[in-house]
C-alpha cells in the first residue's frame, strides 16, 4: 500500500519530489533511528512512522513541509 501511495504522489507531484524506498535491514534506517515500519521521511525528518498513511496524510505532511 504506501508503495502505491508513493507513486501516486510521485505522479502528482512529478519533478517536485524525490522518492526513495528502502526496505529490509540498510544503512538509510540505522541513520535516522527507525525501529517501526514502514517510516516516511520528509526533509530528513521522519513526519509517519509505524502506519501506513493515506494519501491526504501524505499530502498534508508534504504540505507541512513547504511542498
Amino acid at each position: 500500500m504506501v508503495k502505491k501511495a508513493m507513486h501516486e504522489i510521485l505522479e502528482k507531484y512529478g519533478d517536485r519530489v524525490e522518492i526513495k524506498i528502502y526496505e529490509g535491514v540498510n544503512e538509510k534506517v540505522k541513520e535516522y533511528g527507525i525501529e517501526t515500519t514502514p517510516a516516511i521521511v520528509i526533509d530528513r525528518d521522519i513526519r509517519i512512522i509505524g502506519v501506513a498513511p493515506s494519501m491526504e496524510t501524505l499530502e498534508n505532511a508534504l504540505k507541512e513541509a513547504g511542498l
